[in-house]
């Protein structure tokens, strides 16, 4: 994207009918301009064409290394998706689908075939950003970064363990995305995910649905039971 791509987005989320804020270049760190605007759910994002670019995730664009040298604790390699909680479904899938060029790769509906989840790609990944069903606006529910392998989400549970951080559930397997996960809670009470595997998406694929009565297999695919503090604590 460069700036004119962020100007004609910017026009066309205000033709959408939501308010757009134009923030100056330097007002973050490394970051151009930027156009900021709340959408359906009560969630604030924004949007940039112009960034500092740092490598591939610490190595050398030029005779990269294979991996870098200095990772510590979990090793994440990359800040992967959110998962937010809000209202209007319907209003996000058109802005996020039609405006802005996001994928549907996976939603859950329920017996009237209503959507009561959304999961959106605007790339291969299984999705950059995901809704939720919930009574209140701007609600926060994860935040996940990518490991490479199985094996890692594993010592991330041991970590977990021998910090004593707050686990909330894992490891285990989604059958949404079919990631490998585990989810826990840093001190502020926000809830985090890492996890390694999961699916593909391309433009040309059909979303896949999931139905409500079978959500605790597509949340949980091993234990096929839901964890009542998964879908109720946010933040």
């Amino acid at each position: 994207m460069d700036e004119s791509v962020l100007d004609r987005l910017a026009d066309e989320i205000r033709a959408f009918g939501l308010s757009v804020t134009e923030l100056p270049a330097g007002e973050l760190k490394d970051c151009g301009r930027r156009m900021q605007f709340v959408a359906p759910t009560g969630h604030t994002f924004e949007l940039y064409a112009t960034k500092e670019q740092t490598g591939k995730w610490g190595v050398s664009n030029v005779n990269p290394e294979a991996w870098p040298r200095d990772l510590k604790g979990m090793k994440a390699t990359r800040f992967d998706h959110c998962l937010l909680y809000g209202d209007d479904l319907e209003g996000n899938l058109i802005l996020f689908r039609d405006v802005l060029g996001f994928d549907l790769a996976e939603q859950v509906v329920d017996p009237d075939n209503n959507r009561v989840a959304l999961f959106l790609t605007v790339s291969m990944k299984a999705h950059d950003v995901a809704f939720i069903k919930h009574p209140e606006k701007n609600k926060f529910h994860h935040a996940s970064f990518y490991l490479d392998t199985w094996q890692d989400v594993l010592q991330a549970a041991d970590l977990i363990s021998m910090t004593d951080t707050s686990i909330d559930i894992g490891p285990t397997r989604h059958g949404l995305t079919h990631g490998q996960t585990i989810y826990f809670f840093d001190p502020s009470g926000n809830r985090n995910e890492v996890f390694a595997g999961g699916d593909y998406h391309y433009p040309d694929h059909e979303p896949v649905t999931w139905q409500a009565d079978s959500l605790g297999k597509a949340i949980f695919y091993h234990d096929r039971q839901l964890n009542e503090r998964f879908l109720t604590v946010v933040t």
